[in-house]
């Protein structure tokens, strides 16, 4: 990896991840409490507890919590940052390969034995608990207008950080009327109903980005367009997921599992959308519908 020179790309499991990172912890020079005191002091979380546990092997950290380490430890590179965290992704992924791999031979005896019996699906979760399947609800996709629910009036658009903080473009809500450009397309990640989808956002001039949760400062937890569109990056992957209403909808973001909503629930035009722990709340649900 650049900056650093830790060989972030060869780490192959999470026991060779955690490995990078207390290289990059031992060069830093810093105790458990200086780390979670400077992460702190940035306004960052950053338990000492928490992060021993990592750092022993016992699990991958959090993506937020990898990106307040990667900041004290001296990593404020962007490019560096999403680094570790597509590396971390894709070790994930592999782990999660690697459980479904191995729990299918007990889930089909498993239907196997139910299905006649009772008429009913199972399936094993991750965890291997079983559980009734319920069938995935289709999710609306391709050009679509994205609305908080609580403002209809406002669309989500481009927009600007209200802090000034940050220069570039992020999605806040906007008069629809204003909202001309750019367009909003929904697409599916994979194939298959419960996939996640990107949000692409089209213009003329600028082209195609997808809208992508930011992980660094400034304007952490906004979305930002950028020109790439990943499969492994899941802060460009959102579930679209019912809110009980008709087209009302909810943007579960597949990296975290919270959700998108409005910043401090603000109902005033140019409020900028943020992800955020889920709740029930209307600021959380969105009215999309397609559009011609």
């Amino acid at each position: 990896m650049r900056g650093t020179g830790i060989q972030l790309r060869r780490a192959r499991d999470a026991g060779e991840f955690t490995d990078r990172m207390r290289r990059l912890k031992e060069r830093s020079g810093l105790t458990y409490r200086e780390l979670e005191q400077r992460a702190q002091d940035r306004g960052e979380a950053l338990p000492r507890s928490t992060l021993s546990d990592v750092l022993q092997g016992k699990s991958l950290p959090r993506p937020e919590l990898l990106i307040a380490f990667l900041h004290v430890c001296g990593v404020e590179d962007e490019r560096e940052i999403e680094a570790w965290l597509e590396t971390r992704i894709r070790i994930q992924d592999a782990s999660g390969s690697r459980r479904r791999l191995r729990s299918k031979p007990l889930a089909a005896a498993v239907v196997a034995v139910l299905l006649p019996a009772a008429g009913v699906w199972i399936l094993l979760s991750d965890d291997g608990e079983e559980g009734a399947r319920t069938p995935a609800a289709p999710a609306v996709q391709g050009w679509v207008e994205i609305r908080p629910a609580r403002t209809p009036h406002l669309c989500l658009t481009e927009g600007r950080d209200r802090s000034g903080a940050y220069a570039s473009a992020i999605a806040t809500q906007r008069p629809c009327e204003e909202a001309k450009l750019p367009h909003t397309y929904l697409k599916p990640v994979h194939d298959g109903s419960d996939s996640p989808h990107y949000i692409e956002w089209h213009h003329p001039t600028h082209g195609t980005g997808c809208l992508t949760i930011r992980r660094g400062t400034p304007a952490r937890g906004m979305l930002e367009p950028w020109d790439a569109c990943s499969p492994s990056n899941k802060d460009q992957h959102f579930h679209v997921e019912p809110a009980g209403t008709e087209s009302h909808y909810r943007l579960r973001a597949e990296a975290t599992s919270q959700c998108i909503g409005i910043t401090d629930n603000d109902t005033r035009p140019e409020a900028e959308a943020v992800e955020k722990p889920c709740t029930e709340g209307p600021d959380q649900q969105f009215l999309i519908e397609n559009v011609a």
